[in-house]
């Protein structure tokens, strides 16, 4: 029987780096210097909205995948729950708001924590393989800003 490629450790790695940088995204809304008094547009509420919806659209993949070596993925939604919108966070206590970046930080340190585990377990031969599908997504990336 065939192995699900799916499951393999090279896409589980480019599943953890994935998310990660989604979260890292997610935290370019809410972490910001001075978030409690910006202005927020229109735009920003749904560029926020579009970030919320792909981690939550890609919580389950990402807690199936990389789950194992992380211990706790589902403190991301206990995260995006607080926050489902940028006008309701910029409305949350001042300790809850500092509770909440902690929380991001220490689940972003557990994402990254997942990601070097898994990378401490590549062999050699899967070391070359994310390298090159990681070249492939560069350059596939470099065509499309062209």
């Amino acid at each position: 029987m065939a192995k699900n490629p799916h499951l393999e450790l090279t896409n589980r790695i480019l599943v953890c780096r994935e998310y990660a940088d989604l979260w890292q995204t997610y935290f370019h809304f809410i972490g910001e210097d001075g978030f409690h008094e910006k202005e927020i547009t229109e735009e920003e509420e749904e560029e926020f909205q579009n970030v919320l919806s792909l981690i939550s659209v890609n919580h389950y993949k990402f807690e199936q995948l990389v789950g194992p070596d992380m211990g706790d993925a589902g403190a991301v939604l206990k995260i995006v729950v607080e926050t489902p919108s940028l006008d309701i966070t910029q409305k949350i206590p001042e300790a809850t708001y500092a509770r909440l970046l902690i929380d991001w930080h220490i689940t972003f340190i557990d994402m990254n924590k997942a990601l070097g585990r898994m990378l401490g377990r590549l062999t050699a031969k899967q070391k070359l393989k994310l390298q090159e599908i990681e070249a492939a997504q560069e350059s596939g990336a470099a065509e499309t800003t062209l």
